[in-house]
């Protein structure tokens, strides 16, 4: 995790841009929410929940997630957004 802490603010805007990848690739690549809950080991249903906006992540699990987007899926994502590339270097 990054030594910095994030703000409210722009944690809240991670986690959006987060649920907005998964949205993405959920509804257009078909991607299961159980490759990302295994991988960030939280419950498949919470992830699930977070998606919809009905829970929250960590700071800690929510930088995790979007780090693990990107190195699996982010070329697919590079069709959606170019937002990513700043992760992966």
């Amino acid at each position: 995790m990054n030594s910095k802490n994030l703000t409210e603010e722009n944690l809240t805007e991670k986690q959006e841009k987060v649920k907005a990848w998964l949205h993405i690739l959920d509804k257009i690549y078909g991607v299961k929410m159980t490759v990302f809950s295994k991988a960030i080991n939280v419950h498949n249903q919470n992830l699930h929940n977070f998606r919809k906006g009905k829970r929250g992540l960590t700071e800690e699990k929510t930088v995790l997630l979007e780090k693990v987007i990107v190195l699996k899926y982010g070329r697919l994502l590079m069709l959606e957004d170019g937002d990513y590339e700043v992760l992966s270097k």
